[in-house]
């Protein structure tokens, strides 16, 4: 499939996935960072691997240590990934699913 392809069913999946509710109540744990966003606090975290599988039909991205992330519908990315680049994932989680919101794709080495 083409980039072209990949990147315009990814804008239709993002545009028609519902908002994903706000999680309240949840506690500190080491290594995470609290951002302010539209004016409550919500907890993001960070993630590195390797794309292992993309699921555009489902929204997911999964990384090579089995580590899978929903696609926020504001997903930010430095350039769209592909299998087998090393990325580096900022998420939340919301209703026990990892959420990602910024996918950066690391520059460093060689891709697969």
């Amino acid at each position: 499939m083409g980039k072209f392809t990949v990147v315009t069913v990814l804008a239709v999946l993002l545009l028609t996935t519902p908002a994903f509710a706000q999680m309240a109540g949840q506690s500190s744990e080491p290594g995470t960072i609290t951002m302010s966003e539209s004016g409550y606090h919500q907890k993001e975290m960070l993630a590195a691997g390797k794309i292992a599988e993309i699921d555009l039909a489902n929204g997911t991205v999964t990384l090579d240590t089995g580590t899978q992330f929903t696609l926020a519908p504001s997903l930010q990315y430095t350039s769209f990934p592909a299998l087998g680049q090393e990325v580096q994932v900022t998420y939340s989680e919301q209703d026990g699913k990892k959420v990602a919101r910024v996918i950066d794709v690391e520059s460093s080495g060689s891709q697969e």
